[in-house]
């Protein structure tokens, strides 16, 4: 089975929904908004930019500077939003990628005041529960001192873990939705927890 892809390309489509960037700027917001969760350097992030463009989900343009050189702007186009915004509501179909793609999904949710953020809560919990089943269904032919019982409780105990991270999610989520609507929070004043355990 090959692994997914982590999607770098629907991050910088998120920043890009607040409008036109350059590429040192979506490199500094990845670092400082998202440097928990994301490393990348500048040279993956042009690139992916370059596939972007070259799927129609970005466009650039080049901007002149006095006395500075050109500078090359992005802006989303309208199939990038139509990708980002599917992407964001669907669950992480991988645990094993929950520990970078969600806490993202959850960030663009905040920074965008996108709806349907206890939707794409419960739509993850439900993805864990199916895969908790599955495996269970599987584990019944291991026997108590087999070696494959070790690795099956070690990937029980991680989507349980998400799933009690996911819980907390939102709880706080509501928590903080509460305090804005009763106008004691600004809705920059979400607490995160850190991101779920990998």
């Amino acid at each position: 089975m090959t692994r997914r892809r982590l999607p770098l390309e629907k991050v910088l489509l998120g920043f890009l929904m607040q409008g036109p960037l350059h590429g040192y700027d979506l490199h500094r917001r990845v670092e400082t908004e998202l440097g928990n969760v994301w490393r990348m350097g500048m040279g993956h992030i042009y690139n992916t930019l370059k596939e972007l463009e070259r799927g129609g989900h970005v466009e650039s343009m080049v901007l002149p500077q006095e006395n500075r050189p050109s500078r090359k702007v992005y802006r989303i186009t309208p199939e990038g939003k139509r990708s980002f915004l599917t992407w964001v509501r669907q669950p992480v179909p991988a645990v094993r990628d929950m520990r970078v793609e969600f806490p993202a999904k959850l960030y663009f949710f905040h920074l965008l005041n996108l709806d349907g953020v206890f939707r794409l809560i419960a739509a993850q919990e439900a993805a864990c529960r199916r895969r908790l089943e599955r495996m269970e269904k599987n584990a019944k032919r291991y026997g108590r001192h087999d070696f494959n019982r070790l690795v099956f409780d070690f990937r029980r105990r991680q989507i349980e873990a998400v799933l009690d991270w996911l819980a907390d999610c939102r709880e706080t989520w509501a928590t903080w939705r509460a305090a804005v609507q009763k106008g004691n929070a600004h809705e920059s004043q979400v607490e995160w927890k850190a991101a779920p355990p990998s």
